[in-house]
């Protein structure tokens, strides 16, 4: 495992789902902090440490995922904090229109439920913020 610049922020309504994932994710390493919706994700996402990456369901209570989008696209510094999509819904559309929604939000990856945990720690050893200033993106 990498060291990463910040912790990983699961956004998951599932309150099964979102302690499997974190309970998994801090057994292999990864600081985590967790939201049920996306006003707490914000609410994370404005407290320091700022994350490493962020693991987002669309469909959440309060505040859905593509608010949380939008919300991090009108900020500079969160614009760069890599997401992965977690969600049936969003990995269900075609090729093409995921394609353009990952370019318009700058979504690095999209995940369908149930997750295999293997290829999920392999997105975020992929995609999550270093700390030695290495922009997502740029490794193999």
């Amino acid at each position: 495992m990498a060291a990463l610049s910040g912790p990983l922020l699961i956004v998951e309504d599932d309150a099964d789902i979102r302690e499997a994932l974190q309970g998994y994710l801090e057994l292999q390493g990864y600081e985590v902090r967790a939201a049920a919706n996306g006003k707490e994700a914000l609410e994370h996402l404005e407290t320091p440490p700022r994350p490493s990456l962020i693991i987002l369901d669309m469909a959440l209570p309060v505040m859905d995922g593509h608010r949380v989008l939008t919300s991090r696209k009108g900020s500079e510094a969160l614009a760069e904090v890599p997401v992965i999509i977690l969600s049936a819904g969003m990995a269900a559309m075609n090729p093409r229109d995921r394609a353009v929604y990952a370019s318009n939000y700058d979504v690095a990856a999209f995940l369908k439920k149930p997750v295999e945990p293997r290829q999920l720690v392999e997105l975020i050893e992929r995609h999550a913020l270093k700390p030695t200033g290495a922009q997502a993106g740029t490794s193999p």
